[in-house]
């Protein structure tokens, strides 16, 4: 499960995004803004003064943001320090912007940064780091998909630098919001068989997790200690479902018993990491389903599963 991130937006893109100050030469792109060979942060495009909307803002210079960025000279470009600084810069800006105007953004990234294989090679790797990557506070799902997508619109781009991408959009498509979870057989730690699809409940908050991993632990127990949360189970409106899928069954034993009893506490032998039938990174991942088992939330921050859950309370 996701910690919430804080982002790392430094203060002059605060001020570009909520202010409606602009240059009094502003009125393209920013090219009256040049790139000092010894800064580490590109120089934001100065916005045009109609656009004073802070939405409208972001889009406008997350389109620009590259725009004083030469692919072509290696010494920025190779230089990955100087690429990450500025591509954490770049994500700062997409909770911003409308979802729909991030593609164009990363489109024109993307093109520019492919007149450079190395440089491109180091875009590929940053986005997979900070969107994609476990451990990542800004991992985020869906804005990499939009990188994965545009990557294999790419029309040049050579076969055999397709199979990651494709392999990584295809894992981050698995039980998305909006669609059916997969169906999946469960014992309960009273001996009891069942299915996914079997599992009756109003809501259902299903959980990955790893006894032997201390991060787990940490997780489960403000889960298991939410107000929101227990008081959503006591109004007959959520169940929990916890399950154990690595297959040690002799961990799982020793451990089922600490679990809160007021989840349905299961092991999946396996058939979840074998099938590949869900995407687990790192555990735990929650995800919660409606009463049909369609995905309402998948990975969400605890913050984002209980403003969630409080939403459906105040109904």
């Amino acid at each position: 499960m996701r910690k919430k991130y804080f982002s790392f937006v430094v203060c002059i893109f605060i001020v570009s995004l909520l202010t409606m100050a602009c240059s009094s030469k502003s009125n393209s792109s920013g090219d009256n803004t040049s790139l000092d060979s010894t800064s580490m942060e590109l120089p934001l495009p100065n916005v045009p003064k109609k656009l004073v909307n802070p939405t409208d803002r972001a889009q406008y210079i997350l389109l620009h943001f590259w725009d004083k960025m030469n692919f072509r000279d290696t010494i920025r470009s190779h230089d990955k320090d100087f690429m990450e600084r500025n591509f954490v810069n770049f994500l700062s800006l997409f909770p911003h912007a409308n979802f729909e105007d991030l593609s164009p953004a990363v489109k024109n990234l993307l093109q520019q940064s492919f007149k450079d294989q190395q440089s491109f090679d180091i875009i590929e790797d940053l986005a997979e780091k900070y969107l994609f990557d476990a451990g990542s506070p800004m991992r985020e799902e869906d804005y990499y998909i939009v990188f994965l997508e545009e990557t294999l619109k790419l029309p040049h781009l050579q076969k055999d630098k397709r199979l990651r991408p494709e392999s990584q959009l295809k894992t981050v498509m698995k039980n998305r919001p909006g669609s059916k979870a997969t169906n999946f057989t469960y014992f309960t730690r009273e001996g009891k068989q069942s299915t996914l699809y079997n599992t009756k409940a109003n809501m259902l908050m299903l959980v990955f997790y790893d006894p032997e991993c201390s991060h787990c632990t940490d997780i489960l127990k403000s889960l298991d200690e939410s107000i929101i949360i227990n008081e959503v189970i006591e109004l007959g409106d959520l169940s929990v479902l916890a399950v154990y899928t690595e297959g040690k069954r002799d961990v799982w034993d020793s451990t089922k018993a600490s679990m809160p009893k007021n989840w349905t506490v299961a092991i999946d032998e396996a058939s979840i990491v074998d099938k590949g039938l869900y995407d687990l990174p790192a555990m735990p991942i929650i995800y919660l389903l409606d009463s049909d088992k369609n995905v309402l939330l998948k990975d969400p921050t605890e913050e984002t599963l209980e403003n969630y859950l409080l939403q459906g309370i105040s109904l």
